[in-house]
């Protein structure tokens, strides 16, 4: 079977400072493909199967001028997976399976420089690609049970790229030694996606409904803190800058989400679909910031499954997701010169299209 779907993304967010000033995150809508390929390779307890997906990112953007600015403007986390996975039906209960993960990442950070230096543009991109692994065991004692459990290993990312500066003043040139209003240098830094561990247990009633509970692990705690090195440079007093607040602390918490879904077979075309989904945000209080504004978050989802065809399936969803709302006081930015503190308001509609053939 085929499967070649759509995904749209569109975040909300805002922030309300300690005296009542409420600002919204510029808004964007973001459109990710996903492709999966499973084949019996004409075997009976054999199964090889690829996805291509963006299993992890984020994008923000705050406007140039807004209380973020010497934090975070626009900032952009890409991933994209390539996952090759081989699965074997050992009996009528138990079936393994194990995939092999290939990452490649983008990173692209904007934020401006003190008001004393010139409000110039600080933007920092780079990229990188890695490998990991996967693997699964589906467990069914018998037709209206299925019990099963997959991990994902943790995956390093060894970032390459450059740093760029514009239009940093008179001051700043004399006072950090910069040649010019610009400046540029290449960067290293790492990141540690997680692993993860999910178990998840289905109940089948009738032959028409379906109820799954699910429970995932996350090990956040991989990110504790953001450093980023320069290689070619030597100057100490360009690097007194370009080190303040670097490495910047995160000390991110392990996380778990957990959530119950239906599928009910309404007639022999068609299938709807619902869930509830909790997360707990990894980051803590002390080192929240605004590139990623998270909190804890509820979902909701409603769907369907309908076939046009013996061998054509169109499925649709949509997921609304409610960010608690959060308050903030810490002092992440106050060397900066921003200030974060206030309450982070979101929300995020996520609306889903693919289609499955056959053959």
């Amino acid at each position: 079977s085929v499967r070649i779907g759509y995904t749209c993304l569109s975040p909300r967010n805002s922030h309300s400072s300690t005296s009542g000033v409420e600002t919204n995150m510029q808004r964007d809508t973001f459109y990710i493909p996903n492709f999966y390929f499973v084949t019996d390779m004409g075997s009976k307890d054999w199964r090889l199967g690829l996805s291509a997906t963006a299993p992890y990112g984020l994008g923000t953007d705050w406007a140039d001028d807004s209380f973020s600015r010497y934090q975070a403007t626009e900032s952009s986390l890409e991933f994209f997976q390539l996952n090759p996975t081989v699965a074997y039906k050992v009996n009528d209960m138990l079936s393994l399976g194990f995939g092999i993960d290939y990452m490649t990442s983008d990173i692209s950070k904007h934020k401006r420089m003190p008001a004393s230096l010139g409000e110039g543009d600080f933007h920092i991109k780079a990229d990188d690609d890695a490998w990991g692994y996967n693997i699964g065991v589906l467990i069914r004692p018998s037709d209206r049970h299925s019990i099963g459990f997959s991990y994902r290993s943790e995956i390093e990312m060894k970032y390459k790229g450059n740093l760029s500066i514009n239009d940093l003043n008179a001051t700043a040139q004399a006072l950090y030694s910069f040649p010019s209003s610009y400046y540029t240098t290449d960067i290293r830094t790492n990141l540690t996606l997680p692993k993860t561990l999910a178990a998840g247990y289905a109940f089948k009633p009738n032959d028409r409904l379906t109820v799954e509970v699910d429970c995932e692990w996350t090990g956040w705690s991989s990110i504790q803190e953001d450093f980023v090195t320069y290689p070619n440079e030597s100057n100490a007093s360009r690097l007194s800058l370009l080190n303040s607040g670097n490495p910047a602390s995160k000390d991110w918490n392990d996380s778990l989400a957990y959530g119950i879904g239906v599928e009910y077979e309404a007639t022999d075309k068609l299938e709807l679909r619902c869930g509830y989904l909790f997360y707990q945000t990894p980051i803590p209080a002390a080192n929240f910031e605004t590139s990623l504004p998270d909190s804890d978050r509820h979902g909701f989802t409603l769907g369907f499954g309908y076939n046009l065809k013996d061998n054509l399936t169109l499925d649709a969803s949509y997921f609304g997701v409610m960010y608690v709302d959060r308050d903030v006081t810490n002092d992440v930015a106050i060397a900066n010169g921003a200030d974060l503190d206030g309450k982070y308001k979101g929300y995020m509609n996520i609306v889903s299209v693919g289609l499955t053939y056959k053959y």
